[in-house]
């Protein structure tokens, strides 16, 4: 595993990674891009405040994209079984 430096709120960082360093490089631009917005959008001064407030929205980001995934997998799940019910002409 080798290193990627880049560059997150000033601050120059190597990052272990397998993943590959243009994607880390990306990700450490969307992570540094999260906190400049929320810099310019809040009074929150302090790098941990920014650190902890660009976590929580990407934590919630994530969330959504869970329960979204989660409903369009049950969806499909759904329409399968009504495309399995309706090849083996069975009602649903």
């Amino acid at each position: 595993m080798k290193g990627v430096n880049v560059e997150i709120m000033g601050q120059n960082l190597t990052i272990a990674s397998d993943a590959g360093d243009e994607w880390v490089k990306d990700l450490a631009r969307t992570v540094d891009g999260k906190i400049r917005n929320i810099r310019a959008g809040t009074q929150a001064v302090s790098s941990i405040h920014l650190a902890i407030l660009a976590a929580l929205n990407f934590a919630d980001e994530l969330e959504r994209l869970r329960q979204e995934h989660e409903a369009m997998v049950e969806r499909i799940e759904a329409m399968n079984k009504r495309l399995s019910a309706a090849i083996e002409g069975k009602d649903l």
